[in-house]
Protein backbone atom coordinates (compact mmCIF):
# COMPACT_ATOMS: atom_id res chain seq x y z
CA UNK A 1 0.00 0.00 0.00
CA UNK A 2 1.37 3.38 -1.00
CA UNK A 3 1.93 5.97 1.67
CA UNK A 4 0.79 9.33 0.38
CA UNK A 5 3.60 11.89 -0.04
CA UNK A 6 3.28 14.61 2.53
CA UNK A 7 5.18 17.47 4.06
CA UNK A 8 5.45 17.15 7.82
CA UNK A 9 6.59 20.15 9.81
CA UNK A 10 7.80 19.23 13.27
CA UNK A 11 8.49 22.07 15.71
CA UNK A 12 10.09 21.60 19.09
CA UNK A 13 8.45 23.94 21.61
CA UNK A 14 10.11 23.33 24.96
CA UNK A 15 8.45 24.70 28.09
CA UNK A 16 10.94 26.78 30.07
CA UNK A 17 9.97 28.70 33.25
CA UNK A 18 6.32 28.78 32.26
CA UNK A 19 7.04 30.35 28.84
CA UNK A 20 6.71 28.65 25.42
CA UNK A 21 9.54 29.15 22.89
CA UNK A 22 9.40 28.07 19.24
CA UNK A 23 12.84 26.95 18.01
CA UNK A 24 12.92 27.81 14.29
CA UNK A 25 16.03 25.69 13.72
CA UNK A 26 14.23 22.50 14.75
CA UNK A 27 12.07 22.21 11.64
CA UNK A 28 12.20 19.02 9.60
CA UNK A 29 10.51 18.85 6.22
CA UNK A 30 9.82 15.31 5.03
CA UNK A 31 8.99 14.15 1.53
CA UNK A 32 9.19 11.09 -0.68
CA UNK A 33 12.14 11.19 -3.09
CA UNK A 34 11.72 7.78 -4.76
CA UNK A 35 9.11 5.06 -5.15
CA UNK A 36 10.15 1.45 -5.74
CA UNK A 37 7.12 -0.74 -6.43
CA UNK A 38 5.29 -0.71 -3.07
CA UNK A 39 8.16 0.85 -1.15
CA UNK A 40 9.52 4.38 -0.79
CA UNK A 41 12.67 6.33 0.04
CA UNK A 42 12.10 9.46 2.11
CA UNK A 43 14.32 12.52 2.17
CA UNK A 44 15.22 11.96 5.83
CA UNK A 45 16.12 8.34 5.09
CA UNK A 46 18.45 9.44 2.31
CA UNK A 47 19.99 12.17 4.47
CA UNK A 48 20.61 9.70 7.30
CA UNK A 49 22.15 7.21 4.86
CA UNK A 50 24.73 9.69 3.52
CA UNK A 51 25.25 11.63 6.78
CA UNK A 52 28.72 10.24 7.47
CA UNK A 53 30.05 10.95 3.98
CA UNK A 54 28.48 14.42 3.95
CA UNK A 55 30.29 15.32 7.18
CA UNK A 56 33.62 14.28 5.64
CA UNK A 57 32.97 16.34 2.51
CA UNK A 58 32.00 19.45 4.50
CA UNK A 59 35.26 19.18 6.42
CA UNK A 60 37.36 19.07 3.23
CA UNK A 61 35.56 21.19 0.62
CA UNK A 62 33.57 24.39 0.23
CA UNK A 63 31.77 26.46 -2.40
CA UNK A 64 30.98 24.99 -5.82
CA UNK A 65 33.32 22.04 -5.26
CA UNK A 66 31.37 21.06 -2.12
CA UNK A 67 28.04 21.47 -3.94
CA UNK A 68 29.20 19.21 -6.79
CA UNK A 69 30.51 16.52 -4.45
CA UNK A 70 27.38 16.61 -2.28
CA UNK A 71 25.28 16.17 -5.40
CA UNK A 72 27.30 13.13 -6.45
CA UNK A 73 27.23 11.50 -3.01
CA UNK A 74 23.48 12.05 -2.62
CA UNK A 75 22.72 10.58 -6.04
CA UNK A 76 24.99 7.64 -5.29
CA UNK A 77 23.29 7.16 -1.91
CA UNK A 78 19.85 7.26 -3.51
CA UNK A 79 20.89 4.66 -6.04
CA UNK A 80 22.23 2.37 -3.31
CA UNK A 81 19.03 2.71 -1.27
CA UNK A 82 16.91 1.87 -4.32
CA UNK A 83 19.15 -1.10 -5.07
CA UNK A 84 18.86 -2.38 -1.48
CA UNK A 85 15.07 -2.12 -1.45
CA UNK A 86 14.84 -3.98 -4.76
CA UNK A 87 17.01 -6.79 -3.36
CA UNK A 88 14.89 -7.03 -0.22
CA UNK A 89 11.73 -7.14 -2.33
CA UNK A 90 13.27 -9.94 -4.37
CA UNK A 91 14.12 -11.81 -1.14
CA UNK A 92 10.48 -11.58 -0.09
CA UNK A 93 9.31 -12.89 -3.47
CA UNK A 94 11.72 -15.83 -3.19
CA UNK A 95 10.62 -16.41 0.45
CA UNK A 96 14.19 -16.12 1.73
CA UNK A 97 14.35 -15.63 5.51
CA UNK A 98 16.88 -14.98 8.27
CA UNK A 99 16.70 -17.37 11.23
CA UNK A 100 17.07 -16.09 14.81
CA UNK A 101 20.32 -18.07 15.11
CA UNK A 102 21.77 -16.44 11.98
CA UNK A 103 20.90 -13.00 13.36
CA UNK A 104 22.44 -13.67 16.79
CA UNK A 105 25.60 -15.11 15.22
CA UNK A 106 26.02 -12.04 13.01
CA UNK A 107 25.60 -9.64 15.96
CA UNK A 108 28.07 -11.76 17.91
CA UNK A 109 30.61 -11.39 15.11
CA UNK A 110 30.20 -7.60 15.21
CA UNK A 111 30.79 -7.46 18.97
CA UNK A 112 33.76 -9.84 18.80
CA UNK A 113 35.36 -7.89 15.95
CA UNK A 114 35.05 -4.64 17.93
CA UNK A 115 35.89 -6.31 21.26
CA UNK A 116 32.78 -4.96 23.03
CA UNK A 117 29.96 -6.33 25.18
CA UNK A 118 26.20 -5.78 24.85
CA UNK A 119 26.14 -2.74 27.18
CA UNK A 120 28.98 -1.08 25.28
CA UNK A 121 27.25 -1.81 21.97
CA UNK A 122 24.01 -0.21 23.20
CA UNK A 123 25.86 2.89 24.41
CA UNK A 124 27.61 3.20 21.04
CA UNK A 125 24.28 2.86 19.21
CA UNK A 126 22.73 5.53 21.43
CA UNK A 127 25.55 7.95 20.55
CA UNK A 128 24.76 7.31 16.88
CA UNK A 129 21.06 7.94 17.43
CA UNK A 130 20.18 4.26 16.93
CA UNK A 131 18.23 1.79 19.05
CA UNK A 132 19.09 -1.91 19.55
CA UNK A 133 15.93 -2.74 17.58
CA UNK A 134 16.93 -0.61 14.58
CA UNK A 135 20.45 -2.11 14.69
CA UNK A 136 19.05 -5.65 14.67
CA UNK A 137 16.79 -4.71 11.77
CA UNK A 138 19.76 -3.35 9.79
CA UNK A 139 21.81 -6.50 10.46
CA UNK A 140 18.87 -8.70 9.46
CA UNK A 141 18.43 -6.80 6.17
CA UNK A 142 22.17 -7.10 5.42
CA UNK A 143 22.06 -10.88 5.92
CA UNK A 144 18.90 -11.10 3.82
CA UNK A 145 20.51 -9.13 0.98
CA UNK A 146 23.62 -11.35 1.07
CA UNK A 147 21.61 -14.57 0.99
CA UNK A 148 19.52 -13.29 -1.91
CA UNK A 149 22.56 -12.13 -3.85
CA UNK A 150 24.23 -15.46 -3.17
CA UNK A 151 21.32 -17.37 -4.70
CA UNK A 152 20.84 -15.02 -7.65
CA UNK A 153 24.48 -14.21 -8.41
CA UNK A 154 27.15 -16.30 -6.68
CA UNK A 155 25.58 -19.73 -7.25
CA UNK A 156 25.25 -19.05 -10.99
CA UNK A 157 28.96 -18.46 -11.61
CA UNK A 158 31.75 -20.92 -12.34
CA UNK A 159 35.26 -20.59 -13.79
CA UNK A 160 36.60 -23.29 -16.13
CA UNK A 161 40.20 -24.29 -16.72
CA UNK A 162 39.90 -22.99 -20.30
CA UNK A 163 38.89 -19.56 -18.98
CA UNK A 164 41.91 -19.53 -16.66
CA UNK A 165 44.23 -20.43 -19.56
CA UNK A 166 42.68 -17.79 -21.83
CA UNK A 167 43.06 -15.09 -19.19
CA UNK A 168 46.68 -16.12 -18.62
CA UNK A 169 47.54 -15.90 -22.33
CA UNK A 170 45.75 -12.58 -22.79
CA UNK A 171 47.50 -11.00 -19.80
CA UNK A 172 50.89 -12.71 -19.93
CA UNK A 173 52.76 -9.44 -19.26
CA UNK A 174 51.03 -9.11 -15.89
CA UNK A 175 52.68 -12.30 -14.72
CA UNK A 176 56.29 -11.37 -15.34
CA UNK A 177 58.35 -11.54 -12.18
CA UNK A 178 61.01 -8.86 -11.93
CA UNK A 179 59.94 -6.99 -15.10
CA UNK A 180 61.13 -3.38 -14.91
CA UNK A 181 61.61 -0.27 -17.01
CA UNK A 182 64.23 2.42 -16.68
CA UNK A 183 62.47 5.77 -16.67
CA UNK A 184 63.42 9.41 -17.10
CA UNK A 185 60.95 12.18 -16.35
CA UNK A 186 60.55 15.94 -16.42
CA UNK A 187 58.36 16.75 -13.45
CA UNK A 188 56.41 19.81 -12.28
CA UNK A 189 54.77 19.20 -8.88
CA UNK A 190 51.32 20.59 -8.10
CA UNK A 191 48.59 19.25 -5.79
CA UNK A 192 45.23 18.24 -7.20
CA UNK A 193 43.47 20.86 -5.05
CA UNK A 194 45.89 23.65 -5.98
CA UNK A 195 44.58 27.02 -7.11
CA UNK A 196 43.70 27.16 -10.80
CA UNK A 197 46.37 29.74 -11.71
CA UNK A 198 49.09 27.68 -9.98
CA UNK A 199 47.96 24.50 -11.71
CA UNK A 200 47.82 26.23 -15.09
CA UNK A 201 51.30 27.68 -14.59
CA UNK A 202 52.81 24.23 -13.96
CA UNK A 203 50.98 22.77 -16.94
CA UNK A 204 52.38 25.47 -19.24
CA UNK A 205 55.90 24.67 -18.01
CA UNK A 206 55.28 21.03 -18.86
CA UNK A 207 54.10 22.01 -22.37
CA UNK A 208 57.31 23.97 -23.00
CA UNK A 209 59.44 21.06 -21.81
CA UNK A 210 57.50 18.62 -23.99
CA UNK A 211 57.89 20.85 -27.06
CA UNK A 212 61.66 20.99 -26.47
CA UNK A 213 61.86 17.21 -26.05
CA UNK A 214 60.00 16.62 -29.31
CA UNK A 215 62.12 19.12 -31.21
CA UNK A 216 65.14 16.86 -30.95
CA UNK A 217 66.81 18.13 -27.78
CA UNK A 218 68.41 15.62 -25.42
CA UNK A 219 65.78 14.54 -22.90
CA UNK A 220 68.21 14.39 -19.98
CA UNK A 221 69.49 17.92 -20.70
CA UNK A 222 65.93 19.27 -20.76
CA UNK A 223 65.24 17.50 -17.45
CA UNK A 224 68.31 19.08 -15.86
CA UNK A 225 67.25 22.52 -17.10
CA UNK A 226 63.47 22.46 -16.55
CA UNK A 227 62.44 19.65 -14.19
CA UNK A 228 61.43 20.54 -10.63
CA UNK A 229 61.61 16.96 -9.41
CA UNK A 230 64.25 15.45 -7.07
CA UNK A 231 65.90 13.60 -9.99
CA UNK A 232 66.49 16.75 -12.07
CA UNK A 233 70.25 16.77 -11.40
CA UNK A 234 70.43 13.20 -12.78
CA UNK A 235 68.68 14.18 -15.99
CA UNK A 236 65.35 12.96 -14.58
CA UNK A 237 66.66 9.37 -14.22
CA UNK A 238 64.36 7.41 -11.86
CA UNK A 239 66.19 4.14 -12.42
CA UNK A 240 64.38 0.83 -12.99
CA UNK A 241 60.76 0.71 -11.79
CA UNK A 242 58.81 -2.54 -11.29
CA UNK A 243 55.06 -3.03 -11.29
CA UNK A 244 53.53 -2.21 -7.93
CA UNK A 245 56.20 0.31 -6.96
CA UNK A 246 54.35 3.46 -8.09
CA UNK A 247 50.71 4.56 -7.95
CA UNK A 248 48.41 2.91 -10.55
CA UNK A 249 47.83 5.82 -12.95
CA UNK A 250 51.60 6.38 -13.25
CA UNK A 251 52.33 2.67 -13.62
CA UNK A 252 49.77 2.37 -16.43
CA UNK A 253 51.68 4.97 -18.46
CA UNK A 254 55.12 3.50 -17.70
CA UNK A 255 54.22 0.03 -18.95
CA UNK A 256 52.24 1.11 -22.04
CA UNK A 257 54.67 3.64 -23.53
CA UNK A 258 57.05 2.21 -26.19
CA UNK A 259 60.75 2.19 -25.30
CA UNK A 260 62.53 5.32 -26.56
CA UNK A 261 59.34 7.35 -27.01
CA UNK A 262 58.43 10.54 -25.17
CA UNK A 263 54.97 10.63 -23.59
CA UNK A 264 52.39 13.35 -23.82
CA UNK A 265 51.88 15.41 -20.66
CA UNK A 266 50.66 13.10 -17.89
CA UNK A 267 48.65 14.51 -14.96
CA UNK A 268 48.76 12.47 -11.74
CA UNK A 269 47.83 13.18 -8.15
CA UNK A 270 51.27 14.74 -7.58
CA UNK A 271 51.70 16.95 -10.66
CA UNK A 272 52.57 17.05 -14.37
CA UNK A 273 55.02 14.57 -15.91
CA UNK A 274 56.73 14.18 -19.28
CA UNK A 275 58.12 10.63 -19.43
CA UNK A 276 60.60 8.70 -21.53
CA UNK A 277 61.29 4.95 -21.27
CA UNK A 278 65.04 4.44 -21.68
CA UNK A 279 65.21 0.63 -21.61
CA UNK A 280 63.22 -2.42 -20.62
CA UNK A 281 64.10 -5.48 -18.52
CA UNK A 282 61.44 -8.11 -19.38
CA UNK A 283 61.79 -10.39 -16.37
CA UNK A 284 60.73 -14.01 -16.02
CA UNK A 285 57.20 -15.25 -16.78
CA UNK A 286 55.53 -17.03 -13.85
CA UNK A 287 54.09 -20.38 -15.00
CA UNK A 288 50.32 -20.83 -14.96
CA UNK A 289 50.37 -23.65 -12.41
CA UNK A 290 51.77 -21.26 -9.77
CA UNK A 291 49.11 -18.60 -10.21
CA UNK A 292 46.03 -20.49 -11.46
CA UNK A 293 44.32 -19.97 -8.09
CA UNK A 294 44.91 -16.23 -8.22
CA UNK A 295 43.64 -16.08 -11.80
CA UNK A 296 40.56 -18.14 -10.87
CA UNK A 297 39.72 -15.67 -8.09
CA UNK A 298 40.21 -12.70 -10.42
CA UNK A 299 38.07 -14.16 -13.22
CA UNK A 300 35.42 -15.17 -10.68
CA UNK A 301 35.37 -11.63 -9.24
CA UNK A 302 34.99 -10.12 -12.73
CA UNK A 303 32.17 -12.53 -13.63
CA UNK A 304 30.48 -11.92 -10.28
CA UNK A 305 30.65 -8.16 -10.80
CA UNK A 306 29.22 -8.47 -14.32
CA UNK A 307 26.47 -10.87 -13.23
CA UNK A 308 25.52 -8.62 -10.31
CA UNK A 309 25.25 -5.55 -12.59
CA UNK A 310 23.02 -7.51 -14.96
CA UNK A 311 20.91 -8.78 -12.05
CA UNK A 312 20.40 -5.29 -10.58
CA UNK A 313 19.56 -3.98 -14.08
CA UNK A 314 16.96 -6.76 -14.43
CA UNK A 315 15.39 -5.83 -11.08
CA UNK A 316 15.24 -2.16 -12.09
CA UNK A 317 13.74 -2.90 -15.50
CA UNK A 318 11.08 -5.09 -13.89
CA UNK A 319 10.22 -2.56 -11.19
CA UNK A 320 8.02 0.49 -11.11
CA UNK A 321 10.45 3.28 -10.26
CA UNK A 322 9.65 6.94 -9.79
CA UNK A 323 12.49 9.29 -8.82
CA UNK A 324 11.60 12.78 -7.65
CA UNK A 325 14.86 14.21 -6.41
CA UNK A 326 17.18 16.93 -7.68
CA UNK A 327 19.96 17.34 -5.09
CA UNK A 328 21.42 20.80 -4.52
CA UNK A 329 19.13 22.22 -7.19
CA UNK A 330 16.13 24.46 -7.66
CA UNK A 331 13.39 22.47 -9.34
CA UNK A 332 11.80 25.62 -10.74
CA UNK A 333 15.00 26.36 -12.67
CA UNK A 334 16.40 22.94 -13.48
CA UNK A 335 13.46 20.59 -13.49
CA UNK A 336 13.43 17.26 -11.65
CA UNK A 337 14.18 13.67 -12.54
CA UNK A 338 10.59 12.54 -12.07
CA UNK A 339 9.80 12.67 -15.81
CA UNK A 340 12.05 9.67 -16.42
CA UNK A 341 9.78 7.11 -14.72
CA UNK A 342 6.12 7.85 -15.25
CA UNK A 343 2.98 6.33 -13.84
CA UNK A 344 2.94 3.70 -16.58
CA UNK A 345 5.70 1.14 -16.45
CA UNK A 346 8.30 2.23 -18.97
CA UNK A 347 11.80 1.27 -19.92
CA UNK A 348 13.84 4.31 -20.94
CA UNK A 349 17.16 3.76 -22.70
CA UNK A 350 19.82 6.22 -23.81
CA UNK A 351 22.01 4.88 -26.60
CA UNK A 352 25.27 6.48 -27.73
CA UNK A 353 25.06 6.96 -31.51
CA UNK A 354 27.80 9.48 -32.20
CA UNK A 355 30.95 10.77 -30.49
CA UNK A 356 32.93 13.77 -31.72
CA UNK A 357 36.23 15.08 -30.40
CA UNK A 358 36.24 18.85 -29.86
CA UNK A 359 39.88 18.97 -28.74
CA UNK A 360 42.45 16.31 -29.54
CA UNK A 361 46.17 15.66 -29.63
CA UNK A 362 47.81 15.57 -33.05
CA UNK A 363 46.96 12.38 -34.92
CA UNK A 364 49.79 9.92 -34.45
CA UNK A 365 49.47 6.32 -35.53
CA UNK A 366 46.41 4.31 -34.59
CA UNK A 367 44.01 6.77 -32.92
CA UNK A 368 41.02 5.33 -31.13
CA UNK A 369 38.38 6.22 -28.55
CA UNK A 370 36.87 4.24 -25.72
CA UNK A 371 34.75 4.97 -22.68
CA UNK A 372 34.40 3.57 -19.18
CA UNK A 373 31.16 3.38 -17.19
CA UNK A 374 30.94 3.62 -13.40
CA UNK A 375 30.88 5.82 -10.34
CA UNK A 376 34.42 7.17 -10.67
CA UNK A 377 37.54 6.90 -12.84
CA UNK A 378 39.38 4.74 -10.32
CA UNK A 379 36.69 2.07 -10.20
CA UNK A 380 34.75 1.85 -13.48
CA UNK A 381 32.21 -0.91 -13.93
CA UNK A 382 33.49 -1.71 -17.42
CA UNK A 383 35.35 -0.26 -20.40
CA UNK A 384 34.25 -0.36 -24.03
CA UNK A 385 36.54 -1.71 -26.71
CA UNK A 386 38.73 0.81 -28.50
CA UNK A 387 37.06 2.14 -31.65
CA UNK A 388 38.99 3.61 -34.61
CA UNK A 389 38.04 7.20 -35.42
CA UNK A 390 38.25 8.75 -38.86
CA UNK A 391 40.12 11.88 -39.99
CA UNK A 392 37.31 14.06 -38.67
CA UNK A 393 37.84 12.64 -35.17
CA UNK A 394 34.31 11.28 -35.07
CA UNK A 395 32.70 7.94 -34.30
CA UNK A 396 29.44 7.31 -36.13
CA UNK A 397 26.64 4.89 -35.22
CA UNK A 398 27.97 2.22 -37.60
CA UNK A 399 31.19 1.82 -35.61
CA UNK A 400 29.49 2.17 -32.23
CA UNK A 401 26.90 -0.48 -33.07
CA UNK A 402 29.72 -3.04 -33.26
CA UNK A 403 30.07 -2.81 -29.46
CA UNK A 404 28.14 -5.01 -27.07
CA UNK A 405 24.74 -3.53 -26.27
CA UNK A 406 25.81 -3.18 -22.65
CA UNK A 407 28.63 -0.83 -23.70
CA UNK A 408 26.53 1.60 -25.72
CA UNK A 409 23.00 1.50 -24.29
CA UNK A 410 22.05 2.66 -20.78
CA UNK A 411 18.66 1.36 -19.64
CA UNK A 412 16.95 3.21 -16.75
CA UNK A 413 20.48 4.35 -15.82
CA UNK A 414 21.73 4.93 -12.30
CA UNK A 415 21.79 8.74 -11.81
CA UNK A 416 24.98 8.51 -9.75
CA UNK A 417 27.06 6.94 -12.53
CA UNK A 418 29.14 8.58 -15.26
CA UNK A 419 30.57 7.88 -18.71
CA UNK A 420 34.33 8.59 -18.76
CA UNK A 421 35.76 9.18 -22.24
CA UNK A 422 39.36 8.47 -23.27
CA UNK A 423 41.48 9.01 -26.38
CA UNK A 424 44.04 6.35 -27.26
CA UNK A 425 47.06 6.77 -29.54
CA UNK A 426 49.43 3.97 -30.37
CA UNK A 427 52.38 6.32 -29.93
CA UNK A 428 51.08 8.20 -26.87
CA UNK A 429 49.65 7.36 -23.45
CA UNK A 430 45.90 7.44 -23.01
CA UNK A 431 44.41 10.92 -22.75
CA UNK A 432 41.38 11.53 -20.49
CA UNK A 433 38.70 13.57 -22.25
CA UNK A 434 36.29 14.13 -19.36
CA UNK A 435 33.02 12.68 -18.13
CA UNK A 436 29.30 12.86 -18.83
CA UNK A 437 27.02 12.45 -15.81
CA UNK A 438 24.05 10.12 -16.27
CA UNK A 439 22.12 12.45 -13.94
CA UNK A 440 22.62 15.23 -16.51
CA UNK A 441 21.52 12.89 -19.31
CA UNK A 442 18.33 12.06 -17.39
CA UNK A 443 17.73 15.71 -16.58
CA UNK A 444 18.15 16.82 -20.19
CA UNK A 445 15.63 14.23 -21.29
CA UNK A 446 13.17 15.15 -18.53
CA UNK A 447 13.26 18.81 -19.62
CA UNK A 448 12.58 17.91 -23.29
CA UNK A 449 10.91 14.47 -23.24
CA UNK A 450 9.77 14.77 -26.86
CA UNK A 451 13.32 15.06 -28.20
CA UNK A 452 14.52 11.73 -29.63
CA UNK A 453 18.17 12.80 -29.90
CA UNK A 454 20.32 15.21 -27.95
CA UNK A 455 24.01 15.98 -27.44
CA UNK A 456 25.93 16.46 -24.18
CA UNK A 457 29.50 17.76 -23.91
CA UNK A 458 31.97 16.32 -21.41
CA UNK A 459 32.75 18.41 -18.33
CA UNK A 460 36.17 19.30 -19.78
CA UNK A 461 34.65 20.48 -23.10
CA UNK A 462 36.81 18.05 -25.07
CA UNK A 463 34.21 15.76 -26.63
CA UNK A 464 30.48 15.58 -27.33
CA UNK A 465 28.29 12.48 -27.04
CA UNK A 466 25.05 12.19 -29.00
CA UNK A 467 22.35 10.04 -27.41
CA UNK A 468 19.26 8.50 -28.94
CA UNK A 469 16.30 8.05 -26.58
CA UNK A 470 14.05 5.02 -26.74
CA UNK A 471 10.96 4.52 -24.54
CA UNK A 472 9.29 1.13 -24.38
CA UNK A 473 6.31 -0.03 -22.38
CA UNK A 474 7.14 -2.93 -20.10
CA UNK A 475 5.38 -4.98 -17.46
CA UNK A 476 6.68 -5.72 -14.02
CA UNK A 477 7.48 -9.33 -13.15
CA UNK A 478 6.72 -8.32 -9.56
CA UNK A 479 3.07 -8.33 -10.60
CA UNK A 480 3.29 -12.09 -11.08
CA UNK A 481 5.09 -13.76 -8.12
CA UNK A 482 5.04 -17.16 -9.87
CA UNK A 483 7.24 -15.78 -12.61
CA UNK A 484 10.08 -14.75 -10.30
CA UNK A 485 10.06 -17.83 -8.10
CA UNK A 486 10.81 -20.23 -10.92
Amino acid sequence: MWRRASYLVVCLIPFLGGVLFADARAVTIERIVAKINDDIVTLSELQEFVKGEVSKLRAKFSGSELTSRLRDIELKGLDLLIERKLILQRAKALKIEVTPKELENAIGVVMKKNNIQVDELNRHLARQGLTPESFRSNVRETILARKTEGREVMFRISVSEDEIASYYEANIDRFRKGAARRVRQIFFPVEQKAARDLDEGQRQKAEKALAAARNGSQFEEIAKKFSEGPAASRGGDLGFIKRGEVFPEFEKILFSLPVGKVSDIVRTRSGYHVIKIVEERPGEVVTIDKISGRIRNRVFAEKRSKRRREWIAELKRAAFLEINYDPQGDSKKTGTLEALFREVREQVSFQIVRVRLIKSAELIGDERLYWAYGLNRKDPRWESERLKVDDKLTLESEEISSLEKLHREFVNPDPATHIFLYEYNFMLPNSYLGKVSLADVIKKFSLSPKEKRFTIVTDQKTASLEFEVKIEKTRSIVADPKEITQ
